[in-house]
């Protein structure tokens, strides 16, 4: 009678994953090799071009991809990478096994560089999966190595499937089950009839978006009860793969991640149901391992977040704090000296703090009494309110600062991209007592209406917003890239620029202001303020040059106003106008001639 369990065996679990995913290879091969345009003159993969990519960052390497640049290594390439993709389907010794998954390997490392565009998550997944079955063909005399390499394989698939669930899920055109006929109707992934079955029946269509989400996010559950929920799960996870092949022509994509099923089912099974002719049974030293790597790196990114809100709430030493009538505790700042005469109150955009204005606020600081501050849950200031949030709460807390600084004194309100729209509603409501308001490169109420370029960037920002603050509470906030802007900012500054631009407090802040700030843009009834003080309109320049319908709402703000200025910084992109010294001094000489004619100032 054969052994139940031989079916686990590691290396029947082995031969299967290699096999599975070298169809990858050979579809991606004969792919490639059926579109040979897109390697000459004018095609997308063309060397002479893509290599300049590669040259700009690594010219050592560039030279060796030379070698494989020409028509016949590349076809050479793919025909040894097709053949060692059908061999693994034939009954070969352990050495040529061996020698076939590193052709497979190898060749693919080759011609990334020849197919940099083209290749797409299923190219990559077949890659990992092969180079780890590579390591473990050669390393087969010690099992504890072919069962990292299929631990490595299966918690990588359930890894990728997790993240892309979760990464959909607060996203409102997935819950909402817009997603799938969205997809449909492109150009390349539509299907007609397949837009048009989604479209006739929204219900159905909203169920199978809720059931992919349910699938992807659910996947660590075939660890659970001792494996049994996995075979379900990847018999719905390989059903709907094998509908995007059909659907979407994502065939490869069926038979990568199918090639880390059978590690799936060899890791999720219990231990003692994993033993091999030889009776020995599966090694889980690697899943321990990153297990225990994982608390360890989960506890020093709590270090280094505890740390960095502790250099925010120190600031720099001169920070002041004020309680606004909904009592939330505002942390401001004077860059300059309190001058008396006409303040100059400085309003940040989303996702920013005071200290995007370093440079401009301490030029005008040098002239004027300005002031910059933090909005409530952004670097030290406190966000005391209950109950829903609304977009009228930013305003309120401008009006009353606005108040508490310059008491009867005249007010030149200032604002930067969202801190721009806010000026102009805390004008309205301080009538009089604002002289000026000026307007750097400042979002427009209907721009998520009128601009696709907007659009687009709202949609993509309300799904960063929706994972930025989870991840940087779990710790990963070293891991988020140094954005440009802060080695823009002068170098004392940078510190806390950067740790408050890794703070989890400041994300919550702006994805609960997003909320409403999104509502409020996408509803066709919100005009323009009323606008009767004197303002200026500074448009970056590449604003101006990458959305015309921007530069054309900027121009329709100055026309909204009794007397207006517009000025274009030229080679300033959004955050470069405020940061980059050059153009944020040119900023700063135009706000210092505007608040001179505005409250007439004459020093």
């Amino acid at each position: 009678m054969p052994n139940p369990l031989r079916a686990l065996d590691r290396s029947a679990v082995l031969n299967w994953t290699e096999r599975i995913s070298s169809v990858t290879h050979l579809l991606a091969s004969l792919e490639y090799l059926t579109r040979g345009r897109d390697r000459r003159q004018g095609g997308a993969n063309n060397w002479a071009v893509n290599r300049r990519t590669f040259a700009e960052h690594a010219p050592r390497l560039t030279r060796v991809l030379d070698l494989t640049s020409g028509d016949r290594m590349v076809t050479a390439l793919h025909a040894s990478r097709a053949l060692a993709a059908v061999a693994l389907w034939m009954p070969l010794t352990h050495r040529q096994r061996v020698a076939a998954n590193a052709v497979l390997t190898g060749s693919q490392a080759a011609l990334h560089a020849q197919h940099l565009y083209g290749s797409d998550g299923a190219d990559q997944v077949s890659f990992l999966v092969q180079a780890l079955t590579t390591i473990a063909r050669a390393g087969h005399r010690r099992p504890a190595i072919v069962d990292a390499a299929l631990w490595f394989i299966s918690l990588q698939s359930v890894l990728s499937y997790t993240v892309s669930g979760w990464a959909k899920l607060p996203s409102d055109t997935w819950r909402s089950g817009r997603a799938l006929p969205g997809i449909t109707r492109t150009f390349t992934y539509g299907d007609p009839q397949v837009w048009q079955l989604l479209s006739r029946y929204p219900r159905l269509t909203r169920l199978a978006a809720h059931g992919v989400l349910a699938m992807e996010c659910a996947f660590p559950l075939a660890y659970a009860a001792r494996g049994r929920p996995a075979p379900y799960l990847l018999a719905t996870a390989g059903t709907f793969h094998l509908v995007n092949a059909r659907v979407m022509g994502l065939g490869r994509f069926f038979w990568a991640f199918t090639s880390t099923y059978p590690a799936i089912t060899y890791t999720t099974r219990p231990r003692e149901r994993t033993a091999d002719a030889n009776g020995v049974r599966r090694d889980d030293t690697l899943p321990a391992v990153a297990a225990a790597a994982g608390l360890v790196l989960f506890a020093a990114g709590q270090v280094a977040r505890i740390r960095r809100r502790r250099m925010i709430e120190r600031g720099r030493g001169d920070e002041r704090t004020f309680t606004t009538a909904a009592g939330n505790v505002l942390s401001y700042r004077y860059p300059g000296a309190d001058n008396g005469g006409p303040v100059v109150l400085l309003e940040s955009g989303l996702a920013a703090t005071g200290e995007h204005w370093e440079r401009i606020g301490g030029a005008l600081g040098t002239r004027f009494t300005t002031v910059t501050y933090q909005r409530a849950g952004y670097g030290s200031s406190r966000y005391r309110g209950s109950g829903e949030y609304r977009f009228e709460a930013m305003v309120d807390d401008l009006v009353d600062l606005a108040r508490h600084v310059a008491g009867e004194r005249p007010v030149i309100l200032v604002g930067h991209s969202l801190g721009g729209y806010l000026a102009l509603l805390a004008a309205e409501r301080l009538g009089r007592q604002v002289s000026g308001v000026a307007l750097i490169d400042s979002s427009h109420p209907a721009e998520l209406r009128r601009s696709l370029r907007q659009a687009e960037g709202g949609r993509v920002l309300t799904s960063i917003l929706s994972i930025m603050p989870g991840s940087l509470r779990a710790g990963l906030g070293s891991l988020l890239p140094r954005a440009a802007w802060v080695d823009r900012l002068p170098e004392p500054v940078r510190p806390l620029a950067l740790a408050q631009y890794r703070d989890p407090e400041l994300w919550s802040a702006a994805r609960r202001e997003w909320k409403v700030v999104r509502e409020r843009f996408e509803d066709e009834s919100v005009g323009l303020p009323r606008i009767d003080a004197p303002l200026v309109v500074v448009t970056a320049g590449t604003t101006a040059r990458a959305d015309a319908v921007q530069a054309d709402l900027h121009d329709e703000f100055a026309a909204s106003a009794p007397r207006a200025e517009r000025h274009v910084i030229e080679g300033a992109d959004h955050d470069g106008i405020l940061t980059d010294e050059a153009r944020a001094a040119e900023v700063a000489k135009i706000l210092t001639a505007f608040v001179d004619d505005v409250t007439g100032v004459d020093r």
